[in-house]
């Protein structure tokens, strides 16, 4: 049996020498390259410190401004919380029948102070005599109630103002800050214009102004109907920044049974008229109806269904249901040659106007004061009152009208307007056309 044995030659002892000098060298190489990155992080590190200590300086800083600035004694430190108003503000304005003490008994104020107030102001305005509509306006302390300020407009120009100085109060006259501000008020018809646009007392003045403008072309008392438009631009007027009321209208869109009318109030001789877009005016020489939409409404509330009605009589004219007594106005300027009662028609009026036409105003109750033969009468003057006389079932009017002598319908004839925009205003009128445009544009998107 052969036996195995291990042999070491020349060779292989050379092999291994070679291995080992390669391992060798290859740590050295590894060894001076981690010598190199620790170097270089060591020389960076210097370059950090001064962000750190940026960093820390900032947070001193800021700490310290938190801790040394100390709030004055006064005033104590608040955080996140709401300071109350040390003051009460009282405003509005005088209703009717109301007295100073009223005010004041309804605000809960001092009733000597009060006496205080009146005292002062003896020498500039009797506070005894304070008229509905004014405004005033009360500062007082909101823990004691005690009255610091009193102001109470005078007229339209001035106010009262009572200021409590050394514990005494003392009075002066001060010139009052008036303002307009332009407002629009918009709608749609449901059951009528009152309804539509409001029924407290500034918006029917709107109401009735706006019937005004466009009486000539829309009977309001008839006409309207259901979905009906409208936008309006009026002034808002506010007196020492208390709201008192509306002024007039600047401008004036109505749709009514899908035909719009546009009218824009535009300033001549210092009269404001209104106008089409083009320059026509509004005004004509015949009112559309003799039943003024102003006086028919004065005597209902909103909550009425309107009482007027028309009956169409082809060729002769139209007779309007109304309540006995409602007033009765001129359809245009003219002289009254007929104010008597005529036969069937019971108390009558007849209004002779230029260009050959003539308006007849049937069954009349009684007429106006100063209504008769000869008497010059002015558009939308009153000149009698609804009632019954004559051949009649029950009150109502009856409305003619006559070209040349012969019948006309009132509700078809068509007149020409009264004198236009001039032309030396016209490029100016028709930048204020374009204003008023742009200015409806901007109330619609507050």
């Amino acid at each position: 049996m052969k036996k195995s044995t291990s042999v070491y030659s020349a060779s292989d002892t050379s092999g291994t020498q070679n291995i080992l000098t390669r391992l060798s060298s290859s740590v050295k190489k590894y060894k001076i390259l981690f010598l190199i990155a620790l170097i270089s992080i060591l020389l960076t590190l210097p370059s950090l410190f001064p962000l750190l200590t940026d960093r820390h300086s900032a947070r001193e800083i800021k700490d310290s401004l938190r801790s040394d600035v100390d709030a004055p004694e006064d005033l104590p430190v608040t955080a996140n919380v709401a300071i109350k108003d040390p003051y009460e503000r009282i405003s509005g304005y005088v209703k009717k029948g109301e007295t100073l003490y009223n005010i004041f008994e309804k605000h809960n104020l001092s009733i000597k102070q009060l006496y205080g107030i009146v005292n002062a102001s003896k020498k500039i305005f009797n506070l005894g005599a304070i008229k509905p509509g004014m405004t005033y306006k009360i500062l007082t302390d909101a823990v004691s109630k005690d009255i610091l300020e009193f102001k109470y407009a005078m007229d339209s120009s001035s106010h009262l103002f009572v200021k409590k100085e050394d514990k005494k109060y003392v009075a002066k006259k001060i010139k009052l800050e008036n303002k307009s501000l332009p407002g629009l008020i918009s709608g749609a018809i449901k059951t009528s214009l009152i309804e539509a646009i409001g029924t407290d007392r500034e918006h029917l003045n709107v109401t009735f102004d706006l019937a005004d403008i466009l009486a000539w072309d829309i009977d309001f008392s008839t006409d309207l109907r259901k979905g009906d438009e409208f936008r309006i631009i009026v002034e808002e007027l506010y007196r020492d920044n208390i709201f008192l009321g509306y002024g007039d209208i600047l401008y004036a869109r109505f749709v009514n049974n899908g035909k719009q009318y546009e009218a824009f109030g535009y300033a001549l001789s210092g009269k404001r008229e209104y106008f089409t877009s083009s320059g026509k005016s509004f005004r004509k020489a015949l009112l559309r109806a003799p039943l003024k939409f102003r006086y028919i409404s004065s005597s209902f509330t909103h909550k009425r269904k309107h009482p007027i009605l028309k009956i169409y009589r082809p060729h002769l004219g139209v007779d309007y249901a109304a309540p006995k007594g409602t007033p009765v106005s001129a359809a245009g300027d003219g002289t009254v040659t007929w104010a008597a009662y005529k036969g069937q028609n019971g108390k009558l009026v007849v209004i002779k106007h230029l260009n050959g036409y003539k308006t007849y105003y049937g069954h009349l109750s009684r007429y106006a004061k100063g209504i008769k033969k000869g008497k010059k009468v002015k558009q939308g003057q009153i000149i009698g009152y609804v009632g019954s006389t004559g051949l009649s079932t029950g009150p109502h009017l009856d409305y003619r009208v006559k070209l040349n002598n012969k019948s006309i319908n009132p509700l078809k004839m068509k007149l020409p307007s009264s004198t236009p925009v001039p032309k030396k205003h016209k490029e100016e009128f028709n930048r204020h056309v374009e204003d008023m445009r742009r200015l409806l544009a901007e109330l619609s998107v507050r």
